[in-house]
């Protein structure tokens, strides 16, 4: 449940639905929805700057969402792997000071140095998306 948000955060604003998104799912703690590099980010309601502030029951709902997320990664786009990355303070380069993870699909033919730095069109999210709501059962 949302109890404390940031305005100014790019997050809180995609939570209150001020700016448009890629939702895949929600429910009362999550919101998963997709980076404009085209992969799910995995992020709490609540305004949480990092790793470090995360209280124990927000983080047990990440795990239990990054789970199926990335269970509906490697099936619905048919990778062959799942990289995960969650960046904490600006030595890390965390970019966004709202705690969020990273499910990157991966392929055996893919550069091991490949960064998802690709800004992608509104087609190819939305049939990401399409993609990934089908494999969760959301869009049948």
């Amino acid at each position: 449940m949302v109890d404390q948000i940031d305005e100014d955060c790019i997050f809180c604003q995609i939570i209150a639905r001020q700016i448009p998104a890629y939702i895949i799912m929600e429910d009362a703690d999550i919101i998963v929805f997709l980076s404009l590099e085209n992969h799910p980010l995995i992020v709490p309601k609540q305004h949480i700057p990092n790793l470090y502030t995360m209280p124990d029951a927000v983080g047990a709902a990440v795990m239990r969402t990054s789970v199926r997320i990335a269970n509906a990664v490697k099936h619905g786009l048919q990778c062959d792997g799942i990289y995960i990355t969650q960046a904490n303070e600006p030595a890390a380069n965390q970019d966004v000071f709202h705690y969020h993870m990273h499910i990157y699909p991966r392929w055996f033919n893919q550069s091991r140095s490949a960064h998802y730095t690709i800004l992608v069109n509104p087609e190819r999210l939305a049939e990401t998306r399409r993609m990934l709501r089908l494999e969760l059962g959301l869009d049948v």
